[in-house]
């Protein structure tokens, strides 16, 4: 039985994968010419599913600082715990913020 996870972690090898071998100058137009062709093309944005906080330990932002994470792709809940990995690390989650009320 496949399930979305193992059919996602397929996909993000696959990512991986060309990457790789676009690094390393693999990668030549005449492979890609069966590609699909997308026409009228204009760059854009899509929503993602990510979370919002304060964060404190990350490597690389302050303490206290606002920030939105890259895209949630796993959610684990264990030992009363809850932490998700994102596209670009996993992030330990604290308290929910709670909703404003009206």
């Amino acid at each position: 039985m496949q399930t979305r996870i193992t059919e996602e972690i397929r996909r993000l090898k696959k990512l991986v994968a060309d990457l790789e071998r676009l690094e390393a100058g693999t990668i030549e137009s005449p492979a890609l010419m069966a590609a699909p062709c997308l026409d009228q093309w204009i760059h854009s944005s899509r929503k993602v599913p990510c979370l919002e906080g304060v964060v404190e330990g990350h490597p690389s932002l302050p303490d206290g600082h606002q920030i939105a994470t890259s895209e949630v792709y796993a959610h684990l809940y264990a030992d009363d715990e809850h932490f998700v990995r994102t596209l670009s690390r996993w992030y330990r989650l604290g308290n929910p913020r709670q909703r404003a009320t009206s």
